[in-house]
């Protein structure tokens, strides 16, 4: 059974550095071990990268990833959303670094995952 998940990985009360480009206070990524984990291994890969995201309060984007077998992104595709969000989520995806995923089951469920963009103050 193949599910077609819709990860909303909401980037809304997430730890955002508050500063643009200062990692103080970040803090470290999470042991990728399982499906829940590998999820918020990716959601920090591209918070940690998203910067000033309380200035796009009430925006969303979603874009669907490709990611290859080890995790990495080979390319993704802005669906639909507030320009200047899915810019700056787009920029944070170019410059997260992804983890592997768990296991190749793992990877077959989220090749190509949708992520919501929706920044909260």
């Amino acid at each position: 059974m193949r599910i077609l998940l819709f990860v909303v990985l909401l980037l809304s009360g997430c730890a955002v550095p508050k500063h643009p480009r200062s990692h103080v206070n970040v803090p470290p990524p999470p042991v990728v071990t399982d499906l829940h984990s590998y999820i918020a291994g990716i959601n920090y890969a591209i918070t940690t990268q998203l910067f000033d995201a309380d200035t796009y309060a009430g925006k969303t984007c979603d874009v669907r990833l490709d990611l290859d077998e080890k995790g990495q992104l080979t390319d993704f595709h802005v669906l639909t959303g507030d320009p200047s969000l899915c810019t700056a989520a787009s920029d944070a995806l170019k410059n997260a670094t992804f983890p592997a995923p768990p296991s190749p089951e793992i990877h077959k469920v989220l090749t190509h995952p949708v992520l919501h963009f929706a920044p909260e103050k």
